[in-house]
């Protein structure tokens, strides 16, 4: 703990965005507790007996909190978007600080911490997945040098950098996007190794191809949000002062649900036929 995150409270940090329902309280930096389970279409039944479960784990109750940090997506539509109204209520209601985090980046954080540089040889890129369906997928890249992106103090290292933004791609262009992205890097910043985490499974060939293509070293883990990476990515931001707005804070969809998707299309088709 520093004099970043000393006096900034408890912060309750919670993802919906994939099927992990998870939920952390953390104090001034530092994880009190957690809990997660995965069963995708109970979000809406078990977001709130969660926290309720955490809170009186830690003989809590929620007027003690001070801030609530959400994954705001991408990811799940339906996901996100019960983690986002379960958050903007604990922060009208209780009158606490607001703040959205990349799910994303959330993903490659914790993942990074699973599946630590044994070696330290250059940077490491982490690139996380969620799947988007028809070979298609959320991700990014993000990247950290050493063994590790957090301090021994558990606070997000200042070597933590996005090299990509989050967004959906088509696997097999995003996978080769990655390889020249990586080869054409300045010396220093080209990565030693590249880290794939998050839904992996669905992408196996495509990683695989990945592997053979890079002459780097390629690790693949299959990983689940954990909401302590949610504040850990929050209590920074929290320290400068930033803050969402409740009323107009809204999910990162990135793309349109495919429902409303759909209609537009349908709209527009119309249009042309006149």
């Amino acid at each position: 703990m520093t004099e970043r995150t000393m006096n900034l409270g408890r912060c309750l940090a919670i993802d919906t965005s994939t099927s992990a329902m998870t939920v952390a309280i953390l104090e001034n930096g530092n994880m009190l507790g957690e809990v997660s389970s995965y069963a995708e279409r109970n979000h809406s039944i078990g977001l709130l007996p969660h926290i309720q479960d955490l809170l009186a784990s830690l003989h809590l109750k929620p007027k003690d909190l001070q801030s609530v940090a959400v994954g705001q997506g991408p990811g799940s539509y339906t996901g996100v978007r019960i983690a986002v109204s379960v958050a903007k209520t604990f922060a009208w209601s209780l009158g606490l600080d607001l703040i959205g985090v990349s799910s994303l980046e959330a993903m490659a954080l914790g993942g990074a911490m699973k599946e630590q540089s044994a070696t330290g040889n250059g940077p490491t890129w982490v690139v996380p997945l969620m799947d988007g369906r028809r070979k298609q997928a959320f991700t990014a890249v993000y990247a950290y040098e050493g063994a590790s992106p957090l301090t021994a103090n558990g606070e997000l290292g200042a070597n933590w950098q996005e090299v990509l933004p989050d967004g959906i791609r088509v696997i097999g262009s995003w996978t080769e996007q990655i390889v020249k992205q990586a080869a054409s890097s300045s010396q220093g910043q080209r990565p030693y190794e590249i880290l794939f985490v998050g839904e992996t499974e669905g992408f196996k060939d495509e990683l695989e191809q990945f592997a053979q293509a890079w002459d780097g070293v390629v690790r693949i883990l299959s990983y689940g949000i954990e909401a302590e990476y949610i504040g850990r990515l929050a209590y920074p931001r929290l320290a400068k002062g930033e803050k969402a707005d409740v009323h107009t804070f809204v999910p990162n969809y990135t793309r349109l649900p495919e429902a409303e998707a759909n209609l537009l299309a349908g709209i527009k088709t119309k249009k042309g036929d006149h």
